[in-house]
């Protein structure tokens, strides 16, 4: 029951998002899809700790201008730290640039998004009897809503065009994720992304 509810609100989250996205293109100026590559901070803590990891993610973006200085993003990531540990990201941005967007142009803005982890491993219970050790698999789940700052360069939306950015906030609602050989692993508070937009190809309206 918990799962259908969480679906239910996965679902009702992305549907809002591609609403405002659709209801916001009315008055662009200018629109334009992409694709993304990410890398990234560890999806999980590590023991010890590293401050970067092997996270990476590819994405697929909509953008869309609002006026020579303001503009919006939606960028969905299927991202992976290991072939068992993966995620997938809605990312909601909103970015101010310091000259015409029309040509290239630095923007600074703030993000708000959706993160679902997911990891999948065997668990080895030890018999009772000593003798064997019986495995299972485990499959675990945790939801996030990570938010924060980004900042970046971009070329203008009308024609091919590319991107470079660095986002970095919090994951609300991280915490324990699933126990693993008896330690307790839990999602990082960290959500930490360089990235590199390609292939961009967009429109003036």
């Amino acid at each position: 029951m918990s799962q259908l509810k969480m679906m239910i609100n996965e679902f009702r989250t992305f549907m809002a998002v591609v609403l405002l996205t659709l209801a916001t293109s009315v008055f662009g100026q200018a629109s334009g899809f992409n694709f993304t590559l990410e890398f990234g901070h560890h999806l999980v803590e590590q023991d010890p700790p590293e401050s970067f990891g092997n996270a990476s993610a590819l994405g697929l973006a909509y953008q869309q201008d609002l006026s020579t200085r303001f503009g919006l993003g939606l960028d969905v990531f299927w991202g992976f730290e290991t072939k068992e540990t993966k995620s997938v990201e809605a990312i909601y941005s909103a970015k101010y640039f310091f000259s015409d967007n029309s040509y290239t142009a630095p923007y600074i803005g703030s993000f708000i998004g959706v993160q679902k982890l997911k990891t999948s491993f065997t668990e080895y219970v030890p018999s009772t009897s000593g003798a064997y050790a019986t495995s299972r698999n485990v499959e675990a789940k945790r939801l996030q809503v990570p938010i924060g700052l980004r900042a970046g360069l971009r070329g203008g939306l009308d024609g091919y065009f590319g991107e470079l950015f660095v986002q970095a906030g919090y994951a609300i609602g991280n915490g324990n994720y699933y126990r693993a050989e008896g330690k307790q692993v839990k999602s990082s508070p960290l959500f930490f992304g360089l990235g590199f937009s390609f292939l961009g190809f967009g429109w003036d309206h």
